[in-house]
């Protein structure tokens, strides 16, 4: 199986390895926002616009966007079949443009329902494990029953960049969730990909900056390395059962990490994170 590797004589990382755009990933992540809005006012629209009518619906700053600026971002819209040319009249949405828009207004309303949800308690941690857990548990059953041999070696390539980078803190925490959104990316099952996209929003981003201060603190770091490859071995021999019980042990000792008594300093450093913690909330950036 081809994987990336270290080049231990340039005393060196080898290239980290990519997570591709998931298939839960949102419809805010796959246009620029300019392209997004330009989207969304033509499809609303009872009629064609042109780019002078566009360009003063969406403002830059306070000002009408250029028609240059506008232009480009149709020509994009145009080569991705999201938007079509009426004759000189203007631009209409095509079907799958109109589609998207649609998806990109209900993903605005779900991100404002969901808007409430945070981690500003370690109780929260525990509660977003614990839903992790139910979540996971399927998708690696999934996984291991369908999952491709260019998958797999994808994984794998997730799984040794963590590896790589688990003695350095900072790159440690920003890789540490890669391999189990690598593994949703996998499943074919659309309600297991939404539900993924809920507990990998980028607002629970700082779950990984708790589990990392409780596991460094407990010395249980590098037990997420052994556990990621006892889930790779179920895949790999295409046990759904085999997958299913090791992420649940993985989760499980998460859950336990999180509900242990950690020292005083440790709970109080993670306190003051949490309090002061501004949530990224998804589908704006």
């Amino acid at each position: 199986m081809a994987t990336q590797r270290s080049n231990p004589e340039a005393g060196e990382p080898g290239p980290a390895a990519s997570v591709p755009a998931p298939a839960y990933a949102s419809v805010h992540a796959s246009l620029e926002p300019r392209a997004l809005e330009l989207l969304r006012a033509i499809a609303n629209s009872p009629e064609p616009l042109g780019a002078r009518e566009l360009g003063r619906r969406i403002e830059a700053g306070n000002r009408p966007l250029s028609e240059s600026t506008v232009n480009r971002l149709l020509r994009r819209l145009d080569e991705q079949g999201l938007t079509r040319s009426m004759d000189g009249r203007g631009r209409v949405v095509s079907e799958a443009g109109r589609a998207l828009a649609q998806r990109a207004a209900a993903e605005v309303t779900w991100h404002q329902q969901i808007g409430s949800l945070e981690i500003r308690t370690v109780q929260d941690v525990r509660d977003l494990l614990v839903a992790r857990r139910g979540v996971e548990r399927e998708i690696v059953r999934e996984a291991a029953t369908s999952v491709s041999g260019e998958d797999v070696e994808r994984l794998q390539s997730v799984m040794e960049e963590y590896e790589r980078s688990v003695h350095t803190e900072e790159r440690r925490r920003d890789v540490s969730t890669n391999f189990h959104k690598a593994l949703a990316s996998t499943v074919e099952n659309t309600m297991l990909r939404a539900v993924a996209m809920v507990i990998f929003d980028p607002r629970f981003d700082m779950l990984e900056h708790v589990l990392d201060m409780v596991t460094a603190g407990r010395g249980t770091t590098m037990n997420s390395v052994h556990e990621h490859e006892e889930i790779m071995r179920a895949i790999r021999a295409g046990d759904p059962d085999a997958a299913e019980a090791a992420m649940v042990r993985h989760i499980n000792r998460l859950i336990a990490d999180a509900s242990a008594v950690v020292a005083p300093s440790t709970r109080l450093a993670i306190e003051l994170l949490l309090k002061n913690h501004s949530p990224v909330i998804g589908g704006g950036t």
